[in-house]
Formats: C-alpha cells, sequence, structure tokens
C-alpha cells in the first residue's frame, strides 16, 4: 500500500510540472524614434536633458529606458557620437489581443549631457528610427556644435 502511494505521489508530482508555461514572461524590443528635442549647442559643464518621442508600437507594450552608447566617430576625430534607442516591454504570452493604436510619447531622456571637454566640436545623436528594406538599421541623425556660437556683428549703415 506505501508503494502504491509513494508511485502515485510521484505522478501526480510530475503530472502537475507543465514545463511547457512558464506563465507571464516580459520581452523587449525597439520602437522607432520620430523626433528628438535638442539644444542648438553644448557648452561644455553645462547638463542638457533630451525630449525623445518614438511610436509606443502596440496598446500591450510599456516603455522601459533608453539605451545609447558614444565613441567618437571614426572618419573625422572632431565629431563624437551616440546611438540612441527606445525599448519598450511586452508580455510576449500576450500578444494576440494587442493592436497598433498608433499611439506617440514622448519622454524626457533622464540622462543628462555634461559635457567635460571641448576635444569634439560636434556631438551627433543617431536616433534609431526603423529599419531600411534590406533590414539595416534607419536613423534620425542630428548634429549639435560644441560651443556658444560666435556673436554675427551687427550690420551698420551709412
Amino acid at each position: 500500500m506505501k508503494k502504491i502511494i509513494l508511485v502515485l505521489s510521484i505522478a501526480f508530482s510530475f503530472a502537475a510540472c507543465n514545463i511547457d508555461d512558464d506563465g507571464p514572461g516580459i520581452s523587449y524590443t525597439y520602437v522607432e524614434i520620430l523626433d528628438a528635442t535638442l539644444p542648438a549647442y553644448f557648452i561644455v559643464d553645462e547638463e542638457y536633458e533630451i525630449d525623445i518621442t518614438y511610436d509606443i508600437g502596440s496598446d500591450c507594450n510599456t516603455f522601459s529606458s533608453f539605451e545609447y552608447n558614444g565613441r567618437p566617430y571614426q572618419e573625422h576625430d572632431s565629431i563624437f557620437e551616440f546611438y540612441v534607442n527606445a525599448i519598450v516591454s511586452y508580455d510576449p504570452n500576450n500578444v494576440a489581443n494587442c493592436t497598433d493604436t498608433g499611439l506617440i510619447k514622448t519622454t524626457n531622456w533622464t540622462e543628462n549631457f555634461k559635457l567635460n571637454s571641448d576635444q569634439y566640436e560636434v556631438i551627433r545623436f543617431n536616433f534609431l528610427s526603423g529599419t531600411n528594406t534590406d533590414n539595416t538599421a534607419k536613423y534620425l541623425t542630428r548634429d549639435i556644435l560644441v560651443g556658444e556660437p560666435e556673436d554675427t556683428p551687427e550690420e551698420t549703415t551709412e
């Protein structure tokens, strides 16, 4: 009798575990950046916040974060580039009921930019704005000058 109970207990414990159902999970994906509000120029040792407008995708997506990396531009040593991506999270087990609502959001990028050096003349931002037909990344590119622009002399009339 004890053997039967032991065998039944083991059988029920294996039957109760369904390895195909992990329950809710979270996945992440990039979404299209449509626009960004940037200053006309950057001044060394000043902090700047950037507003980024992106397409949230579907009503099941939730904004997660901005991902970025920066590096000197290989073809010109006076340019520093940032590549910026907007990331949303979603539950892959719940995509059947999602619809593309065309929801556009603007979020303040909380990474404040503070340039510590005037080594670069231009800061180039490359915002991921989708993919081309050959599946390569497509970017919205904005160049921002470093340093306050020279005042233009007033015109004099004689």
